[in-house]
């Protein structure tokens, strides 16, 4: 099960799905209030989100990382498992989208640049290593299919 190399692709996605919880993903400066000694400065604090900070971003990512799991349990199963993999494209395709989107809204309803963060970038890597998983599910159940024919 786990030897399988779309297993190791599947759990690289969960590792990042519980990674995500706890990263940073975007920042944008807060302007604090002003200071009591010098009325004229004020002080920027940067404010940093998470994926845990937002409740629909967490249940998103919590699916991703929930349907990798369970793919990797259906291992007997390929045509399950490829279409729960499709299923986590999608989803993962749904957290880059909120992901950008909400950062991008908080970013001009507050007048600030957003600069995003290396956690931001963890969803990528989860769409490529679980595309990944799908192409070497398909070549296993090829094989499987090959190795049928020749009884």
């Amino acid at each position: 099960m786990i030897q399988r190399v779309q297993s190791l692709f599947l759990l690289i996605v969960v590792a990042f799905s519980l990674l995500l919880m706890v990263l940073p993903i975007y920042e944008f400066p807060e302007i604090a209030a002003q200071l009591p000694v010098d009325t004229t400065a004020s002080v920027a604090l940067v404010k940093s989100y998470s994926i845990g900070d937002n409740t629909l971003l967490s249940i998103i990512n919590g699916a991703v990382g929930l349907l990798s799991l369970v793919a990797i349990l259906l291992f007997k199963n390929r045509n399950l498992q490829v279409r729960l993999a499709n299923v986590n494209l999608l989803l993962i395709c749904v957290l880059i989208g909120l992901l950008f989107f909400l950062a991008d809204t908080m970013g001009s309803s507050l007048n600030h640049r957003v600069s995003y963060q290396y956690g931001s970038y963890l969803p990528l890597i989860q769409l490529v290593f679980t595309f990944l998983a799908i192409r070497a599910i398909r070549k296993d159940d090829e094989l499987v299919r090959s190795a049928d024919r020749l009884r």
